[in-house]
């Protein structure tokens, strides 16, 4: 399991960073400051998206090997093959693999400033996610739902965490006079749009909780709801320096010199807090949710 949720970890950290940073270039960067952090961006969508489609295949080996209760069974093609065609996860991992080699490819070959191409790829890529794991075990109605709700969580999940990471490349432009008003710019709309992707990821992580496990994740009694309950307190946590970084130190970035480190400092914190969610997701997302 350890190696599944290694695994599972990297390729949604993979995939939130190029929908996320992507987005936020194509929906938040004025044409200037867009221009000048596409190289960077552009960089990080074409590792991201190598990254995740090695890693959607190395997850698919070790489901395999899983489903197989045998290590070899993950460079046997027969049991994959097996796995593909004969489980519900197989058929949901042909479409999740599929998407992940169009990202890769768009981001290897597309033009440059081809930014909507691979936000919508990897935001695609993303949301299929939740056809596979504990959204995907109920039918009917409410298993649509389920999916239906998840993926959303996932992609405003990725629209976040991801889109801090050329939020971050943002506060070095600021330190630019050319670029300084773009930048604030691009952060002031990220943090305004910030309210309804966090409004949306909140109540959604309430739905799926709820379709998941039927009941209120306290008391923390079991391995599942005492990584869920951690995972929501990190959440807080993020909303907590979101609404400072949005409200106090934002709006004085034209201002004062301090305000940019200031911001720096805890956005990164928020970068590290936002792996460490993911983290938790990648661990208890395999356990019972009991």
């Amino acid at each position: 399991m350890t190696a599944l949720a290694l695994c599972r970890f990297v390729h949604f950290l993979a995939a939130m960073a190029a929908f996320g940073s992507s987005a936020y270039l194509r929906l938040y960067a004025p044409a200037d400051l867009r221009q000048a952090l596409t190289p960077k961006i552009r960089r990080i969508a074409v590792a991201a998206s190598l990254i995740a489609l090695a890693t959607a295949g190395l997850w698919l080996a070790l489901q395999a090997a899983s489903m197989a209760d045998d290590p070899g069974a993950m460079i046997d093609p027969d049991t994959i093959a097996d796995v593909l065609v004969d489980t519900r996860f197989g058929q949901a991992w042909i479409l999740h693999l599929a998407l992940a080699a169009a990202l890769a490819a768009a981001a290897l070959l597309a033009p440059r400033d081809a930014w909507m191409t691979i936000a919508v790829l990897s935001g695609l890529m993303l949301a299929s996610l939740a056809l596979v794991g504990h959204a995907s075990m109920q039918t009917g109605v409410e298993g649509v739902l389920h999916r239906a709700g998840h993926a959303l969580h996932l992609l405003t999940a990725g629209a976040w965490i991801g889109g801090l990471v050329p939020f971050v490349m943002c506060l070095d432009a600021a330190g630019r006079a050319a670029l300084r008003r773009d930048a604030v710019t691009a952060m002031m709309r990220f943090s305004y749009w910030g309210h309804f992707v966090v409004a949306t990821l909140v109540a959604t992580g309430i739905v799926d909780i709820a379709l998941t496990s039927g009941h209120a994740p306290l008391p923390p009694t079991t391995p599942y709801r005492v990584l869920l309950d951690v995972k929501i307190v990190i959440v807080a946590a993020m909303i907590g320096l979101a609404l400072v970084n949005r409200y106090v130190l934002v709006p004085r970035l034209m201002a004062r010199a301090n305000a940019l480190a200031a911001l720096r400092a805890l956005t990164l914190v928020n970068v590290g807090l936002g792996a460490l969610v993911v983290a938790l997701v990648s661990v208890f997302a395999l356990l019972d949710p009991a």
